[in-house]
């Protein structure tokens, strides 16, 4: 049937739009999951993790470095900071092991708070390990190696191969 002109304008136009009881419905599911989910957002586990993989890293540069410079690396461990040093002269000159220079990285570590060639583990996180290593130019620690970064309820080793330099 149609309507004549003059009532079409009265006629009901079809709604759009959430019921009240739709937005309280969407308002109450999303206090459960908050009050769920919020609390598993935590970093716990992650400053460990991070910094393990970035000491990793900071020995594996160290020995890349002394293949590719053919120049003894060194690492020294002073409380919770690596710090990587290196030789001025070739191997086989007079005065050779003593690591005077810094070793720069390629991305300096905030929070050492400066230095160019040191990593520091973050607050509530320990670094352990050998106080001394060192890489010849063929890539070959001093010694076997295994440094540890613990915290919270992490523990993690990071261990450097005798004869190979391997880090894993």
């Amino acid at each position: 049937m149609r309507l004549p002109l003059s009532l079409s304008r009265f006629r009901h136009k079809p709604q759009t739009g959430f019921t009240l009881v739709e937005l309280i419905m969407v308002m109450v599911l999303m206090g459960i999951l908050a009050t769920v989910a919020l609390p598993r957002f935590n970093f716990s586990g992650f400053n460990e993790v991070g910094f393990r993989d970035k000491l990793k890293a900071t020995i594996e540069f160290a020995r890349k470095s002394a293949v590719a410079q053919r120049r003894i690396t060194c690492i020294a461990l002073a409380g919770n900071s690596l710090a990587l040093t290196i030789d001025n002269v070739p191997t086989d000159a007079p005065g050779a092991g003593t690591c005077p220079r810094q070793l720069t990285l390629p991305t300096s570590d905030a929070a050492c708070g400066g230095p160019i060639n040191a990593v520091c583990a973050p607050n509530g996180v320990v670094l352990a390990g050998p106080v001394a290593i060192s890489f010849d130019p063929l890539g070959r620690p001093s010694a076997a190696a295994a440094y540890t970064v613990t915290g919270g309820t992490s523990n993690y080793t990071i261990n450097v191969t005798a004869e190979t330099g391997y880090v894993r």
